[in-house]
C-alpha cells in the first residue's frame, strides 16, 4: 500500500492527490488475447481533428472490422481506409505503437508484452507499428529495455499496413487508473533480474535525477540548478537519466535507500524499484500526473511529494517552469534537518532573472493566447491556488508595479506612476 507524505503540496492539490491514491484500482490476474487470421497492422496516422493523443492506428480483422482490444483509449484507436502492403505469412503478437517518448513506452509501450514471458513458441515475432513512413533506428534506454526482457531478436518495426497469416492481440497488462495486472509489474523484475551489474558500480545511499543538463529543456525550464545545489549540499547523488545506461540507473535505483526525482518522466522509473522504496518528487507541474499514481500503486512506494514549482499561467507539460527554494522545499529542509541552497540561488536578483527567462519562453510557446486544456476545468480550484502562490513572489510584475525588462521604463504606464509617485513625495496630492 502506497505511503503518501503531501503535506509539502498546496492544500488543494495534496487533497486531490490523496483522492486519487484512494479510487479503485483493480488488480486482474487474467488478461485477454484475441486471436485472428490474416488480420492488418496498421501503422499510426495522426489526423489532428480525431481528438486522440497520437493518433488512429491498431489491428483491423480480415473483414476490416476494428480489433478494439488493439487501441489504448483517447491515444490510439480506430482504424482508417488503407490496403495492406503486403501479407507476411506468419503468426505475430501485436504490441502496439512504439512511442518516441519515455514516460509513455514505460506505462502504455510494453504493456503488451507481458505475452512474450508466456513462452508461446508458435510465435515468429513481436510487431510495433510507428508513424505512417517514419523511418526510426530503436536505440538508447528503449532498445536495452527490449534486449534485457529478452525480446529484441523477435521484434518487428513496421511503418506501412501489413497484413500477417495470423495476428494475437494480448489486452494492455496497465491501463491507466483503472487496472494493472502483476503481469505487467512481472515484466519490470524481469529486466530488472537480467540487468546483471557492473563490479565497478557501487551503490549509491541518496541520488537525485536532474534534469538541468537535458538540452530540450534548457529553453523552458529555469532555477533547476539551485534544486541541483540542494541535494548535492545535503548528501544525494546528482544522475543525469538521459547519461545513465538503462542497467546502470536500475542499479542505483534498487540499490538506492531514497531516489529524489523530478515529475513527469522520471519517477516512472520507479517501476523497475524494490517494492516500498521510498522517493521524494519535486513537483514541477501545478496538476498532479494520473500515470504516476499508478505507478506509485504497482510499487506500493512511500511517496513524498514536494511543490517545489513558483507558477505563474497555466501551461502544459512542456513548461515553461520555474522551480526554487520556495517555502514547500524549505519546510521539507527543515523537516529533513537538511540546510538551504547557496545563497546566490535566494536572492531577489535570481528570481528576477527567472521570472524574464519564464515570461520570454511563454511569449515564444504561446504567443498571447491563454492556454487552457478543456480538461482542467475540473481542476481550476487548484490552478487558482497555484496562481496566488506565484503572485506572492511575483505580483509587483505581473500588477505592473514594477518593470522587469529595461525597456518597459519607456513605457507611458512607468512614466505616468513616476509622475504620480513625484507629486505624492512633494506633497501636490
Amino acid at each position: 500500500m502506497v505511503q503518501l507524505e503531501n503535506q509539502y503540496l498546496r492544500p488543494k492539490k495534496a487533497s486531490a492527490l490523496e483522492r486519487w491514491h484512494q479510487d479503485p484500482f483493480e488488480i486482474r490476474e487474467d488478461l485477454k488475447v484475441w486471436r485472428g487470421e490474416n488480420a492488418t497492422i496498421l501503422p499510426l496516422r495522426r489526423e489532428p481533428d480525431s481528438g486522440l493523443l497520437f493518433g488512429k492506428g491498431g489491428v483491423v480483422d480480415k473483414d476490416g472490422n476494428y480489433v478494439d482490444l488493439s487501441s489504448i483509449p483517447g491515444r490510439v484507436q480506430f482504424s482508417y481506409p488503407a490496403q495492406a502492403a503486403e501479407m507476411r505469412d506468419e503468426t505475430v503478437v501485436y504490441c502496439g505503437y512504439l512511442v518516441h517518448h519515455w514516460g509513455h513506452f514505460l506505462v502504455e509501450g510494453v504493456s503488451r508484452l507481458w505475452y512474450f514471458l508466456e513462452n508461446d513458441t508458435h510465435v515468429d515475432k513481436y510487431v510495433f507499428f510507428i508513424d505512417e513512413n517514419e523511418h526510426r533506428e530503436i536505440r538508447g534506454n528503449y532498445r536495452e529495455f527490449l534486449e534485457l526482457l529478452g525480446v529484441w531478436d523477435k521484434i518487428e518495426i513496421i511503418n506501412r499496413p501489413t497484413a500477417f497469416r495470423e495476428v494475437l492481440v494480448p489486452e494492455l497488462s496497465l491501463k491507466c487508473h483503472t487496472y494493472y495486472s502483476p503481469k505487467f509489474r512481472r515484466l519490470f523484475d524481469t529486466v530488472a533480474e537480467h540487468a546483471v551489474p557492473d563490479p565497478s558500480w557501487e551503490p549509491l545511499s541518496k541520488i537525485y535525477f536532474s534534469r538541468s543538463q537535458l538540452a530540450k529543456g534548457r529553453a523552458f525550464e529555469f532555477g533547476f540548478e539551485a534544486l541541483d545545489n540542494f541535494f548535492e549540499k545535503n548528501g544525494y547523488t546528482l544522475l543525469y537519466p538521459e547519461k545513465v545506461p538503462l542497467r546502470q540507473m536500475i542499479f542505483y535505483i534498487r540499490h538506492s535507500d531514497v531516489v529524489a526525482t523530478l515529475s513527469g518522466t522520471l519517477p516512472h522509473n520507479m517501476l523497475f524499484a524494490n517494492q516500498g522504496q521510498t522517493v521524494e518528487i519535486l513537483e514541477r507541474c501545478v496538476l498532479n500526473i494520473d500515470n504516476q499514481v499508478d505507478v506509485n500503486r504497482i510499487r506500493d512506494l512511500h511517496v513524498v511529494s514536494i511543490d517545489a514549482n513558483i507558477p505563474i499561467y497555466t501551461i502544459d507539460f512542456g513548461g515553461p517552469f520555474i522551480m526554487g527554494y520556495n517555502e514547500n522545499l524549505e519546510q521539507f529542509a527543515k523537516d529533513h534537518g537538511y540546510v538551504p541552497p547557496d545563497g546566490k540561488y535566494l536572492t531577489k536578483k535570481h528570481f528576477r532573472k527567472c521570472f524574464i527567462q519564464y515570461m520570454k519562453a511563454y511569449e515564444d510557446l504561446y504567443h498571447y493566447n491563454w492556454f487552457m486544456e478543456a480538461w482542467y476545468a475540473p481542476f481550476t480550484d487548484y490552478l487558482w491556488e497555484a496562481y496566488q502562490a506565484g503572485h506572492k513572489w511575483f505580483g509587483a510584475y505581473l500588477d505592473g508595479d514594477l518593470p522587469f525588462r529595461w525597456f518597459h521604463y519607456f513605457e507611458f504606464h512607468y512614466w505616468k506612476q513616476f509622475v504620480k509617485h513625484t507629486l505624492v513625495k512633494l506633497g501636490l496630492r
